[in-house]
């Protein structure tokens, strides 16, 4: 019901205001005064004309009183001819200019007698956005030639965004996209205006299907990309870090189109087994082979009125994932593995499978089809629909410190519906514009192979085993569906540009998911037994965990038990671009956003009327939360100012910025758990050295439930009455200078303040029970198996709102536009930031337990790095195309990219459990830095090594590293150090044959060879990439806590060896995924005709 009111009032503004516009960057703009030659004068009632010289497609207005004219609404790309006329004036022309997506050009000439056709004077200048009035914050366009011409392995909307200079790739899911230090999950997705965003909010590169790592749309349908970081137009919205905007390709009164064909496989990789100078052994690549199919085609259906384009495309990839036995740093053997291995199978019947080289694949088809109407001078209609489908086998791959079974893979099946449709109308004195998209997307994840329990085996400080059903994909399904109307109603008068809009967006998510419903034995190692050899000797679990239905107690994704979340967003803006002279240009807006949560959320009274005053009693603040009651709506007031000022008034030094607060969307994933999570639908169980193995999935704890009436259980999600969704604050200045020889140069900063970001608390912990430790400096709080108020639940978690947290980025760049075949860009940037929670996971209960905090997780600590954090990064790219003969050309590419690959912290390892009282070793304790020896309690390890022999090597070890050495007698901050820069570059060469088709046309045979690693390819030592997993090291294993809560440690088995803190990155080189330490080519041949 509050959709549809919501609904109905949006409606209701669009008419009263004519209609609307799209957050997402779809169309470029032309804007200038037109005044007399000799006078100055303004000339009213002017007519200038831009023609799209590919489609014909003309815009048109008059100059008002001031003489000022805009066209609005244009599309992207060209060539363009704009004229200007008036009577008893010679015409002025300018042709050859091609606009960026999002570009404002300015068009100001002066009329009389003796003017003179521009012609392709400005040719050059035209097709660089940098000097745009329009221009305020930090943002990077990425034209057609540059997708085209840039080196890219996986053709998704990652290999551009990373031309911003603030973004960050980080392979993941699709490769997840950090910007601005921001997390990945609160960046906007655009395709033609409409949200493509993974809006619940479980994939790493934050698009629909991302959960597969498939593109959401074939760059060969994409014209251009935008990537926003700080626009201070109201009209964008919905992120903290940053928007993607992309437009696709639309016909023209030409038929043409491509077909094209890429391929991989092990051939083209480096391929051969050897060791490097750090000792990892790299073995040999199984065979494997990507390739990718694809056609598009665009023209007229009637000339200078309707156009049409399709794409199609097939991708059919499979991605090694090669594992050396030999770098394996636990306990067990290779025979060892594969006599564990055997007894499975000959005991319960299950294979689990290879481990030693697992071959992950996608399987992707992808369709778009679009419209384009030239209805009349005033309306200009789009309408565009897509359909994605995907398939992934995500293979779990061996590490040095893990073990996984491919049968322990999660398989994934995704299918994405989108459409949309956009509206631009062009009157006398005002545009409007407006954008209407609806997108479905259905997910099914499941566990590879047969139906068994996931099995989790401690294998030594340093190893881990992992085999049986992948816990989370037990029973995991997720639909969505997403409705969006945007609208933008812009009003000319003279020197101002006003704009009121409104948009709405609407949100469904139904998600089933019950985590280790087949059941989760952790088996960990003990003072004479490793996991592994308590599993084999038939012991009982260390650790049971079992999500189940209490719906139905159905096993697996036939589950009634979905929970679903419907969301609304309704915004309102205001804006005023003001042209205060021909240098000075300012914007000033206020938007409005209400976040409309419906109040469905399923009650459980139990929980209510026992559970909440046992927790009030204990000293908790639940902020008005509590189950069968959801978030209230809020007004989130989002003001912003910029300004662009041409400081000479010639284009050549431009000074520009402004300050804003942006409000962001947050994952549904988050606050839904709330509907999942209340005591009634999933229900938990977690049992400590009381369960044996059993392989039957149906036939695990607690047995046979009470349907009818169901006793609580499980764990609760719970946000407060008043959460808000994240805002921040951004405030940007930069400054753009033309050097000679036509070079620019750009220095920005950008300060990132947040107002609402998301903290959590447990509120299961009973504060009287909670302990630290004692017999050193190290105090730390930490909690035990008796710190449980309600032992009805497994935990109760509650999300609340915090303003602590920061950023700042600084970036320079160094560009050459398009000239004589070459353009090329050279960065610099370097960029920190600085939280509580970062919100890295999907599941509320682990955002808690990743929090580092010594004095407890539900203290609010002081902020401390981000795994967001940029740190530094060098970025470059160079492009450089020539006639070799009559009939051929050839064009060179290359890509730069060097950077840390993330921060990382030093931790307390496990021996045999951890300080949460949930065992297991998650590695979330920040470790102490002692000052000397008598600040650790060491005891004998395993290996028979002394406290005397260990502290000397961990003394050592901390001397050499600054930080550690700096910081004694305290605790590691979280991501202390960085992670080592390294640098890869990325080539591409095309060689194009031009073939005359007699028609006066010329098509194009290209042929295409893409080096990814190029430095590997040049030497084997060469561009190789290391990474520490979860971003920890840990510095001693935590052995045992006395009853007087007396801590005892082992040290680290790799520092004992000798290994210094520049050496812990050797055995953790990334050897699989496409961007990975090995070279790999690609060689692709493509025709074009026009």
């Amino acid at each position: 019901m509050r959709f549809f009111t919501a609904l109905f009032t949006l409606l209701t503004v669009t008419l009263l205001s004519f209609s609307a516009a799209a957050q997402g960057v779809t169309t470029s703009s032309i804007y200038g005064q037109l005044t007399d030659a000799g006078t100055g004068e303004p000339l009213i009632g002017a007519t200038v004309q831009a023609l799209h010289t590919p489609s014909g497609t003309t815009y048109g207005n008059v100059t008002d009183e001031k003489g000022f004219f805009r066209l609005p609404g244009l599309r992207v790309g060209g060539p363009y001819t704009i004229s200007a006329t008036y009577i008893g004036y010679d015409p002025v022309v300018q042709d050859q200019v091609f606009l960026q997506l999002g570009q404002a050009f300015q068009f100001s000439v002066e009329l009389g007698a003796g003017s003179v056709n521009l012609g392709e004077v400005t040719v050059v200048s035209s097709r660089s956005d940098v000097f745009d009035g329009n221009r305020t914050g930090q943002e990077t366009t990425i034209s057609e030639e540059q997708i085209d011409a840039l080196p890219t392995v996986n053709r998704n909307i990652a290999d551009y965004a990373r031309l911003n200079p603030l973004a960050k790739i980080e392979e993941g899911d699709g490769f997840a996209i950090q910007i601005a230090g921001q997390n990945n999950r609160f960046n906007s997705i655009y395709i033609d205006g409409a949200v493509n965003n993974d809006a619940f909010g479980l994939s790493g590169s934050g698009t629909n299907g991302g959960q597969t790592g498939v593109s959401p749309i074939s760059i060969d349908a994409v014209e251009q990309f935008t990537v926003a970081v700080a626009p201070f137009d109201v009209r964008q919205s919905g992120f903290a870090g940053g928007s993607i905007s992309a437009v696709t390709r639309s016909g023209t009164n030409n038929l043409e189109g491509s077909a094209y064909y890429f391929f991989r496989n092990d051939g083209l990789t480096r391929d051969a087994g050897f060791t490097n100078e750090e000792g990892f052994e790299f073995d040999p690549i199984a065979e494997f082979s990507a390739k990718t199919y694809g056609a598009r085609l665009g023209g007229p259906i009637v000339k200078d009125k309707v156009f049409f384009f399709v794409n199609a495309e097939l991708q059919r990839d499979e991605t090694p994932q090669p594992f050396s036995i030999a770098n394996y740093q636990g306990r067990s053997s290779a025979s060892d593995i594969e006599d564990l291995s055997s007894f499975i199978q000959n005991t319960y019947g299950y294979d689990p499978g290879s481990y030693d080289d697992n071959t992950a694949y996608l399987n992707s088809d992808k369709l778009l089809g679009k419209l384009d109407f030239n209805i009349s001078d005033v309306h200009k209609l789009s309408v565009r629909h897509s359909y994605v489908f995907a398939e992934n086998l995500e293979a779990r791959n061996s590490g040095s410190r893990s073990i996984n079974f491919i049968n322990g893979s999660e398989f994934f099946l995704s299918k994405t519906n989108s459409s949309a449709v956009e509206l631009n109308s062009l009157f006398s004195n005002s545009a409007n514009n407006l954008t209407i998209g609806y997108t479905t997307v259905r997910d099914d994840r499941d566990p590879l192979g047969p139906d068994f329990p996931t099995l989790r085996l401690q294998d030594g400080d340093n190893g881990r085993i992992e085999l049986g059903a992948e816990r989370f994909s037990t029973a995991n399904l997720l639909n969505q569906d997403i409705f969006t109307i945007k609208n933008d109603y812009s009003i000319y008068a003279g020197r101002h540009n006003i704009l009121v809009g409104a948009n709405l967006e609407y949100f469904k998510a139904g998600n089933l998911f019950i985590r280790e419903n087949f059941g989760s034995y952790q088996y960990f190692d003990n003072d004479s037994l490793t996991g592994v050899q308590q599993f084999l000797a038939g012991a009982p679990a260390s650790q049971f965990d079992r999500s189940y239905s209490q719906v139905d107690n159905v096993t697996g994704d036939e589950s009634a038990a979905i929970a679903t979340i419907k969301q609304t967003l309704i915004g309102f803006y205001v804006q005023d671009e003001f042209q205060v002279n021909e240098q000075l240009r300012l914007t000033g807006g206020l938007r409005v956003d209400v976040p409309v949560w419906p109040n469905d959320v399923p009650e459980n009274r139990q929980f209510n009327e026992e559970t909440i005053p046992l927790l009030e009693g204990a000293g908790y603040d639940l902020e008005g939360a509590r189950t069968g009651q959801f978030i209230k709506s809020s007004i989130l007031f989002s003001p912003r100012i910029g300004f662009n000022y041409d400081v000479l008034g010639n284009k050549t030094l431009q000074l520009r910025g402004g300050i804003g607060i942006f409000t962001s969307r947050v994952p549904l994933v988050w606050p839904g758990g709330a509907y999942n999570n209340y005591g009634f639908n999933v229900g938990g169980v977690r049992l400590r050295n009381e369960v044996t193995f059993n392989p039957d999935v149906n036939s695990q704890p607690p047995g046979d439930i009470n349907l009818s009436n169901p006793d609580p259980s499980g764990q609760i999600d719970l946000f407060a009455e008043n959460f808000k969704l994240p805002q921040t604050t951004k405030v940007n200045l930069a400054v753009d200078y033309k050097l000679p020889h036509n070079f620019i140069l750009t220095v920005e900063g950008l300060y990132t303040k947040f107002n609402n970001y998301v903290r959590y608390q447990s509120l299961n912990l009973n504060p009287a029970n909670i302990a630290r430790l004692t017999g050193s400096p190290d105090n730390r709080v930490y909690y035990t198996s008796s710190s449980a108020l309600d032992r009805t639940y497994t935990g109760i978690y509650l999300g609340t709102n915090t303003d602590k947290g920061y950023s700042w980025n600084f970036s320079a760049v160094l560009q050459k536009p398009f000239l004589n075949g070459f353009v090329g860009t050279l960065g610099y940037s370097y960029g920190d930031s600085y939280t509580l929670f970062d919100g890295t996971s999907s599941q509320n209960s682990s955002q808690w337990r990743s929090y580092y905090n010594p004095e407890g997780r539900n203290n609010e600590g002081p902020v401390q790095r981000s795994a967001f954090a940029a740190g530094h990064r060098l970025f470059g790219s160079a492009t450089y195309s020539f006639e070799g003969t009559e009939n051929t050309k050839q064009t060179f590419s290359v890509f730069m990219n060097g950077d840390v690959r993330g921060a990382y912290t030093y931790v307390v390892g496990s021996s045999n459990r951890d300080f949460v009282n949930d065992f297991g070793f998650d590695f979330n304790e920040v470790a102490y830095i002692p000052a000397d020896a008598s600040e650790i309690n060491l005891v004998e390890d395993r290996n028979g090594n002394s406290p005397a022999a260990q502290y000397a090597a961990l003394d050592a070890f901390i001397e050499s590293d600054p930080y550690l050495s700096e910081n004694r007698g305290q605790f590691a901050e979280r991501n202390s150090n960085w992670s080592p820069f390294k640098t890869i570059f990325d080539a591409r060469f095309l060689q194009d044959f031009y073939i005359e088709t007699g028609k006066g046309h010329r098509n194009t045979l290209q042929f295409s060879l893409d080096v990814f690693n190029l430095n590997n390819l040049l030497n084997k030592e060469w561009g190789q990439l290391n990474s520490l997993g979860f971003g920890t090291y840990s510095l001693v294993n935590l052995d045992d806590i006395s009853d007087e809560g007396v801590p005892t440690y082992t040290v680290n088995r790799e520092i004992l060896n000798g290994v210094q803190p520049d050496e812990i990155f050797a055995d953790n080189l990334d050897d699989s995924g496409l961007r990975s330490s090995r070279w790999t080519m690609q060689l692709g041949v493509r025709y074009i005709f026009k």
